[in-house]
């Protein structure tokens, strides 16, 4: 027989990159300025009315919001893996919840020494808000439509690729490409630095917006 332990293994792995799983109030999640999300009335108290600990969100770590994180999407013995880093965007659930991915439009003022300005961050979160929303909202005319005529069809509707969100995402992407290249036009040309980049959204489940950027022109 096997002899008992006091300490059983645990059942999965722990995420290094994210760190320990710390309950804050999520500060970074509302949007901020004019963004539609609502702001609780007070940072001490969660959703539910409960009192929480106000400390937790302000340290400095993986979960705050301006840390720059490795970038995972490249391989680890390339140069990209060293010169570049990634910001996460989190999703606002005050502005639909879990109708339609909308991410916060708090802005990380690392990314102001890399190219990106607090203007341009507000227009893409507005952007990415305004097309993700019409997108999946199932209560929308459209969708239901679609939903309606994949029924009738045996779901052929959606298999070749007619349905409203489908074209929607697809362009949000094609949008999200012609940034990427406009931004490498006029960034990229400066002495060879690395200009903002949008990693595409299908890549994070639109979880997340991650943001690439030069881990030499970011200053942490």
């Amino acid at each position: 027989m096997m002899p008992e332990t006091d300490d059983p293994m645990p059942s999965y792995g722990k995420d290094l990159e994210r760190g320990p799983d710390i309950m804050d109030p999520r500060i970074s999640n509302v949007s901020a300025g004019d963004g539609i999300g609502s702001a609780l009335s007070t940072t001490n108290s969660s959703i539910m009315g409960e009192d929480v600990e106000p400390d937790a969100a302000g340290e400095w770590g993986p979960q705050h919001p301006c840390y720059p994180h490795l970038n995972p999407h490249v391989p680890v013995d390339s140069p990209e893996y060293v010169n570049t880093r990634i910001i996460r965007i989190r999703r606002d659930w005050l502005i639909k919840g879990d109708l339609a991915p909308t991410f916060s439009n708090l802005y990380p003022e690392i990314l102001d020494p890399a190219g990106l300005s607090e203007q341009e961050f507000r227009r893409i979160i507005e952007k990415l808000n305004g097309e993700l929303i019409p997108a999946f909202d199932p209560y929308g005319l459209r969708n239901i439509i679609d939903a309606l005529l994949g029924l009738v069809t045996g779901w052929i509707w959606d298999d070749v690729g007619l349905t409203g969100i489908k074209s929607r995402l697809n362009s949000l992407e094609k949008w999200i490409e012609q940034w990427n290249l406009e931004m490498e036009k006029t960034i990229g040309t400066e002495d060879g630095a690395i200009p903002p980049k949008i990693l595409p959204l299908r890549q994070t489940g639109y979880m997340t917006v991650k943001l690439l950027f030069s881990s030499y022109q970011g200053s942490y």
